[in-house]
């Protein structure tokens, strides 16, 4: 009778090592920063548009963005695996080099799809970037690229990724930069129902991404494992926050600040 308790707690202490955040990067100066999802679009300012960037610069905002690679190598800012929401066309941004990629018109504006770098040159340090690694399962190429060319970068910034060995590699080239796991409620659908994700959205796979802070989908700020690792001392920021009613409620339920779109926040 008594190895059943002891079974329990050993259980309990393992699971508490799993979640735990590890403590490195600096992410006081990034905690209050308000992060401009896909930079500060609009109607006439399409998402991971140069537009959108500049406008961010100038309101103050940091910026959160996307980077994935193009067909010859380059790091590319975009968000979607396919380009026919946003560009109208089928394919992928791997299926084309960046030149073309700079061609391809989002959302039928001006802006065409920007360099990784061009961003970076027009960014210019003014405001904290939040670089979200765009990588499937079994690749290393965009962490590993993305975070040689941060290391060059004369700017405050942070990464994340919903891919732990995303988070991993990106780290383990940066080791003084805070990176972070994305992760949200997987499982409450019906196409992600399996054991990978509930091991994401549990964030039972801390240990192999060692994150510097979480990205949670705010809407699902109940999940019991999102609540633990903030008690173990977990950096929280809530994605993607919509409006200043869905901002004041994320702060209530512990995150520590918002991604935000399709309204402009307040200080706080």
């Amino acid at each position: 009778m008594i190895a059943i308790p002891i079974i329990i707690i050993v259980l309990f202490l393992l699971w508490l090592f799993l979640i735990a955040p590890k403590k490195r990067g600096e992410m006081e100066k990034f905690k209050k920063v308000h992060y401009a999802h896909r930079g500060l679009h609009n109607a006439e300012r399409a998402e991971n548009s140069m537009s959108a960037f500049k406008a961010a610069v100038d309101g103050g905002y940091g910026i959160e963005l996307d980077v994935r690679l193009s067909k010859d190598g380059k790091l590319v800012v975009f968000h979607d695996d396919t380009l026919d929401r946003v560009c109208g066309r089928e394919g992928k941004a791997i299926d084309f080099t960046a030149e073309e990629l700079a061609t391809f018109k989002l959302n039928g504006t001006d802006d065409g799809i920007p360099t990784f770098d061009e961003v970076l040159e027009v960014v210019g340090g003014k405001v904290p970037l939040l670089v979200e690694i765009k990588e499937n399962a079994g690749d290393s190429s965009v962490s590993k690229a993305a975070a040689e060319r941060l290391k060059s970068y004369d700017g405050p910034y942070i990464v994340e990724s919903f891919n732990p060995l995303s988070v991993k590699n990106a780290a383990s080239i940066l080791p003084e930069v805070a990176c972070g796991f994305l992760s949200r409620h997987f499982t409450k659908e019906e196409e992600t129902k399996k054991p990978l994700y509930f091991l994401l959205e549990n964030l039972l796979i801390n240990r192999v991404s060692n994150p510097s802070f979480i990205a949670y989908k705010h809407e699902d700020h109940y999940m019991p494992m999102l609540k633990l690792a903030r008690l173990l001392g977990a950096r929280t920021i809530a994605w993607t926050v919509r409006s200043p009613e869905e901002e004041k409620a994320a702060y209530e339920h512990g995150f520590a600040t918002v991604i935000f779109e399709n309204y402009i926040p307040e200080e706080k």
